[in-house]
């Protein structure tokens, strides 16, 4: 039996590079799927064909459709958080990180719509806190970039750069116009990939709609 400080194989090093990529694959796959028909209505079949594998391949990776959703769910959240936080690279206000979180956030879920549908049809988007009972691992994500948001509202509140209040509540309600803008882009894409949004409400309004609801009122935008 080896031990951990064994070197691997060559052989065990491509088996393990193959899972992998199988693994990527597979989640790639029930993204599209559950984005698509939502958790209750995806079948594992519909998966596996999707991601051109047999039922039992999957059981290989996954316990079943609950751990295969959470699996989802935690790929994505934690990648969003990192998006996130590397985004605030260089952010000197706590105005420009919200700025910066919010551009982060909108760049992620344009680039995956699926996910985005799958975000809003089972955990509620905005009101992901409320849907805890559904999926541990989701609401575990959700926590952490509530907390990371919160952080930046009570460091802005005390700066005296952003409103006066509870940083909780504020840290919500921003979540919130976020996911709205989000949704909308997304629910209005044509067949050619394209959003009413951005010429009936672009971006540059939406931040400015940040600004005046966040930013305090002795500080110039």
């Amino acid at each position: 039996m080896k031990t951990a400080d064994e070197p691997l194989s060559q052989r065990e090093q491509r088996r393990r590079e193959k899972d992998k990529v199988s693994r990527a694959h597979i989640l790639d796959a029930a993204e599209r799927v559950f984005g698509q028909k939502g958790f209750h209505g995806a079948t594992l079949k519909e998966v596996a064909d999707h991601a051109e594998f047999s039922v039992g391949a999957l059981y290989a990776f996954f316990e079943g459709k609950d751990d295969l959703f959470a699996q989802v769910l935690d790929r994505q959240g934690g990648a969003l958080l990192a998006e996130m936080e590397d985004a605030l690279d260089g952010a000197t206000t706590a105005a420009e990180q919200l700025h910066r979180i919010a551009d982060a956030s909108l760049a992620y879920f344009r680039a995956r719509p699926d996910f985005y549908r799958l975000f809003q049809r089972e955990l509620g988007g905005a009101t992901w806190a409320m849907r805890a009972s559904l999926n541990e691992a989701g609401f575990a994500r959700y926590r952490e970039v509530m907390s990371f948001e919160e952080r930046i509202f009570a460091a802005g509140i005390e700066a005296g750069e952003l409103r006066d209040a509870d940083p909780e509540i504020a840290a919500a309600l921003f979540s919130g116009l976020v996911q709205a803008y989000i949704a909308q882009w997304v629910f209005s894409l044509d067949e050619d990939g394209r959003s009413r949004v951005d010429t009936a409400y672009p971006v540059e309004r939406f931040h400015d709609l940040i600004d005046r609801a966040f930013r305090a009122a002795s500080v110039n935008p």
